[in-house]
């Protein structure tokens, strides 16, 4: 029997993810797993992510608000976050492609890259606009789980889309199966995450019909669902389209697509500047744009409370956990992971 004492003498130690199963003699996804058992005990704990691709679970002495779609992201050395932006990888779908995503894992290595943005569409989904080879939603979701590339320094901090909510609408909250599943997958909020980085923020956004967000203004945004790369100068914010990552592309000029992200910070620790690199895969990866881009940005916080959406969806329509209980049954029985 596993002595949860153990997890909570190496956390109260401030040991990070990989020292504390690296000190246990056990697999950084069985310790991601103890602690999650220990959260579904009751625990409460507040994660860091760091961008050398470690994470830290600080137990929480006083309670304050939850937040669901917020991530804290630590800068080590505090002047610039490297990262790499995809989206819309629709896995299940016929024009998905894990070799796409294993190269990008190759990039990050090579680059020293430990966070990859995910702006959405995870996986196909209920509805498609191509042929599926995964037809059944649940079938999707465990074929990312068992397949989607692990690197032990690599993190996904995931917006999650309007196809990844077509589960949601069944009973399923692929938000709690991923998060109890994967310690590298991250799962944000459905069609808004907030990371907060040193001094401020950036949001990353993803369309979802039944969801009305506030609208953000004077923020630097990320988004995903529109399969193609665009910048937008909003005048008193920034927006950045991110290509999809798969081979649902719009029209015959466009490719499949990621983006390298190096953001700056000024000494108050403000995002006042970027550069960005869009590569896309024509056999091999290949750059096809480089932007650099100085942002005059509202630095002011926004939090969860301020963006709230407001449902479009009857709560009839929404079938109860049923199935998701079941399916959380059937994760902990594999053995993958």
């Amino acid at each position: 029997m596993f002595d949860e004492d153990e997890i909570i003498s190496k956390l109260n130690e401030e040991k990070n993810l990989n020292e504390v199963a690296q000190e246990l003699n056990i697999s950084v996804l069985e310790a991601h797993k103890k602690i999650m058992a220990l959260k579904n005990g009751g625990m409460v704990f507040k994660k860091i992510i760091y961008d050398d691709g470690n994470i830290n679970y600080y137990i929480k002495r006083f309670p304050d608000f939850y937040k669901t779609n917020t991530a804290e992201l630590r800068v080590k050395n505090h002047f610039d976050l490297s990262a790499m932006l995809i989206s819309d990888t629709h896995f299940g779908n016929s024009l998905a492609n894990m070799d796409y995503l294993d190269k990008i894992y190759n990039y990050c290595k090579d680059c020293d890259i430990h966070i990859i943005i995910n702006g959405g569409d995870l996986i196909d989904g209920s509805f498609n606009r191509e042929s599926q080879d995964i037809c059944d939603p649940l079938k999707q979701l465990e074929y990312v789980i068992k397949n989607h590339p692990f690197d032990a320094n690599i993190l996904n901090l995931i917006c999650l889309g309007n196809h990844d909510f077509s589960l949601y609408k069944s009973g399923i909250d692929i938000k709690k199966a991923i998060e109890i599943s994967r310690s590298d997958l991250i799962p944000l909020g459905y069609g808004l995450g907030i990371i907060n980085v040193e001094n401020d923020q950036f949001f990353v956004r993803h369309q979802i019909p039944e969801y009305n967000f506030e609208q953000i203004n004077g923020k630097f945004i990320l988004e995903g669902h529109k399969h193609k790369m665009a910048f937008t100068d909003e005048g008193d914010g920034f927006l950045i389209n991110i290509p999809t990552l798969s081979d649902l592309t719009l029209g015959k000029h466009e490719l499949p697509g990621a983006v390298r992200m190096d953001l700056f910070f000024d000494e108050d620790g403000n995002i006042n500047s970027g550069r960005f690199e869009q590569f896309i895969y024509n056999g091999k990866m290949c750059t096809v744009n480089e932007t650099l881009l100085n942002f005059n940005l509202n630095h002011e916080m926004i939090y969860e409370k301020d963006v709230r959406p407001k449902l479009k969806i009857k709560k009839y329509e929404y079938n109860g956990l049923s199935q998701t209980e079941k399916f959380y049954k059937r994760l902990e029985k594999k053995k993958e992971f």
